[in-house]
């Protein structure tokens, strides 16, 4: 009687009819999961490297001027940079312009412009970017981009919403000082 029922638990046992739908069955979920994790990831990447771009962009384009700025010009470079990000997301931009003063060994903000989400720059916030910006000579001006954009993951795959940042720094290069006419700026020519 035990010898049936154990050459019927043999011949289930090396039965393989159907065992490709259920490696299927088990492997479907996690080979999806994978899939969208990476297409997270990927998305995620892709749009901290537009923010750095743009960020590079607007800096660069900025280092060039050397007619004073203005409101409208600042605002077309928001525009720029959320054109360049190509996503609906909640953004801002900082343009700040510092002097360094070699006598005090501090920076000083010339000019601070704030389009999009964040706050102006405040008296403080030199201070805390002082480790941040480079080594100037004695007088000498530095062009300070700042960027953000709140970011959500398409999926929930391991990413959590997070705030995209980058800070640049440039020289100019045709002017000594970039200029901020808020109206008040005397022509001299």
């Amino acid at each position: 009687m035990l010898a049936p029922l154990m050459s019927r638990l043999r011949g289930f046992r090396e039965d393989r009819d159907g065992s490709y739908s259920i490696e299927a069955i088990l492997v479907l979920p996690m080979l999806a999961w994978a899939i969208l994790a990476m297409f997270s990831y990927f998305d995620g990447l892709r749009l901290a490297n537009a923010n750095i771009k743009a960020a590079h962009t607007i800096s660069d384009v900025l280092s060039r001027e050397s007619s004073p700025i203005n409101d409208a010009y600042i605002d077309g470079t928001y525009r720029l940079m959320t054109f360049l990000i190509n996503r609906g997301y909640d953004s801002a931009l900082r343009v700040s312009v510092y002097r360094y003063d070699g006598d005090d060994q501090q920076f000083e903000v010339m000019w601070s412009e704030t389009r999009g989400t964040s706050g102006q720059m405040n008296a403080a916030t030199p201070e805390q970017n002082r480790a941040r910006l480079p080594i100037t000579a004695d007088g000498d001006t530095i062009i300070v981009v700042e960027t953000w954009m709140d970011y959500r993951s398409a999926f929930v795959m391991g990413l959590k919403d997070t705030t995209l940042f980058n800070f640049v720094v440039t020289s100019p290069r045709f002017a000594p000082q970039v200029l901020f006419d808020d109206g008040t700026l005397v022509s001299t020519s």
